[in-house]
């Protein structure tokens, strides 16, 4: 995608009346004007109905990382609601708080909009680097950058509150839990931050780079990492940073970021490794790092970390599949096509299972029998959706954040 210079109209290329200069250093903001400075069909027709105020502050949902959203979200009826250019590639996911979502660019731009009608609230140059997916924390929004640490800013504003160095990319969503913030560097540095200030808790290696995000329940830090000969899942105490366990997966590439639930760790492995032999889910025990059971498609394809609840997990893959687990064995229950390329995480919203595709279609199938609700075309390549307010959130290797409304439950 071509990028314009710097000092021209770089930021929300239609999001802004007239080209209006933003600063590239890390504290520059802007707030938005008027009139309405959204690319958008009729927001008005498609306000949701129903319990709009439960909030997605996190990659997947929450720092756990299941893919399980609070919803509730469109399962008929389904199509766009709004969307907004944010003049950069959009490679991370929509986060939201207090009827705003938050969403990063591969430029350096973070910006925050009204979730219901999509109009700007402000936007802000956080780095020249790629952002990681944002960490709503009390008021302040907590972003990873490629190569100006971690940074937070004022939720309400886009001000910068405080910044904290780090020895490398963070790539992956830092991770909020007990009042610290967790992150990961590609330098294999985990650093636990204070939420309000910035200032280091504890630090830990990892062995290996850290380039996903991290997953954070009962008390455990759980991280992917990418090694040449095999990947790991490694696990940290909350409080301390000591290692408590460290797992070899087995394949060369990377581990996808994990996601917990019921003391079970999930994670994608092989990820960008090249061999298809190595492409697969692994289950491990959260207490001792014990593999439980490991899955692969028939056909070697690269698949990600399933988003999952009670006994059922669901594992989008590039082989256009959508497929439901036993959450304790690994068996199949239905496999579903969906059409299109699947790259990255699928999520739950009720009983609802929510994807995207490569240049396709935002989908939604019924996660009892796999069965197709509904679809909505998209252009573009996307990173994962997320379910709040009553729509489906999805931005684009375009530059485009979709929103697509419906029938809710």
């Amino acid at each position: 995608m071509h990028r314009p210079p710097a000092g021209s109209c770089l930021l929300l290329l239609v999001l802004l009346t007239g080209c209006q200069p933003v600063g590239l250093g890390p504290t520059t903001s802007e707030r938005a004007g008027s009139p309405t400075p959204v690319r958008s069909s009729d927001p008005a027709s498609m306000t949701p109905a129903g319990d709009i105020s439960r909030d997605v502050p996190a990659f997947r949902g929450s720092s756990a990382r299941t893919g399980v959203m609070p919803g509730p979200g469109p399962i008929g009826g389904a199509k766009l609601a709004w969307t907004a250019e944010l003049g950069g590639p959009i490679r991370t996911a929509t986060v939201t708080a207090n009827g705003v979502a938050f969403a990063s660019t591969a430029t350096g731009t973070l910006a925050a909009f009204d979730l219901a009608s999509g109009q700007l609230r402000w936007h802000a140059s956080i780095s020249t680097s790629s952002l990681s997916t944002p960490q709503v924390v009390g008021g302040l929004v907590v972003v990873g950058t490629a190569t100006d640490g971690v940074r937070a800013v004022d939720a309400m504003t886009g001000k910068a509150s405080w910044s904290a160095t780090a020895d490398g990319a963070v790539g992956g969503a830092p991770a909020d839990a007990q009042g610290v913030v967790v992150f990961g560097t590609d330098a294999g540095t985990v650093e636990a931050v204070d939420p309000t200030t910035g200032a280091q808790r504890w630090t830990a290696s990892a062995g290996d780079p850290v380039l996903s995000s991290i997953a954070i329940a009962n008390q455990v830090v759980v991280v992917g990492t990418s090694g040449t000969t095999s990947g790991a899942v490694v696990a940290f105490d909350l409080a301390t940073g000591a290692q408590r366990w460290r797992t070899g997966v087995g394949s060369a590439g990377r581990v996808g970021t994990p996601a917990i639930d019921a003391g079970t760790v999930y994670a994608a492995i092989g990820l960008d490794g090249g061999s298809d032999a190595g492409h697969g889910v692994v289950a491990l025990d959260l207490a001792t790092g014990a593999i439980r059971w490991r899955y692969a498609r028939p056909t070697g394809a690269t698949v990600y970390t399933p988003a999952v609840r009670d006994d059922a997990a669901y594992v989008a893959g590039e082989d256009r599949q959508v497929a439901k687990l036993d959450a304790t064995t690994g068996a199949v229950a239905w496999s579903t096509a969906v059409g299109g390329v699947i790259e990255g995480n699928g999520v739950l919203a009720g009983g609802v299972v929510y994807a995207t595709t490569n240049g396709g279609a935002a989908v939604a199938l019924d996660g009892a029998t796999g069965r197709q609700l509904w679809s909505v075309p998209i252009q573009g390549n996307p990173y994962g959706p997320t379910i709040a307010g009553g729509l489906l959130l999805v931005g684009t290797d375009l530059g485009t954040l979709y929103a697509i409304g419906g029938t809710l439950p």
